[in-house]
């Protein structure tokens, strides 16, 4: 049981801290400032172009991936449903997250339904590969 709860927190933790890296990677990568307050960043995100949240997407779905895989390769059984669940926590996350920033609606369309899949198939792979033996 520890064992599934410790794996759950680490998928989430390292998706929360592939998010923060990818979000101060684009900000520099658009606004080329390497200080920016955090009322400057919600105006930023008004003005931002259409790219910058489209990288953002792949991003946030990488981070889902990425958590799925973690949980699942750490939980002793019920791998996809501990993948999943790590997904509706970052679901959770970044529904919170949406309504402190002034995302654009198409993008908040797009964001909230990306972790469920991704963990799943995070989950999935992790599975996949222990039933073939590639990893112990």
């Amino acid at each position: 049981m520890y064992r599934n709860m410790l794996s759950v927190s680490t998928g989430i933790v390292i998706s929360i801290v592939e998010i923060f890296f990818s979000i101060k990677f684009l900000k520099k990568w658009f606004t080329k400032i390497q200080f920016i307050p955090l009322k400057k960043f919600k105006y930023i995100l008004i003005e931002a172009p259409t790219e910058f949240f489209i990288i953002l997407i792949f991003f946030y779905a990488f981070s889902g991936l990425l958590g799925g895989i973690v949980t699942a390769f750490f939980a002793k059984n019920a791998k996809k449903a501990y993948a999943i669940l790590t997904g509706f926590i970052l679901f959770l996350i970044t529904l919170f997250h949406m309504f402190f920033y002034p995302f654009p609606l198409w993008f908040k369309i797009i964001i909230l339904p990306i972790f469920f899949p991704f963990s799943y198939i995070g989950g999935n792979f992790i599975e996949f590969l222990q039933r073939k033996k590639w990893i112990n």
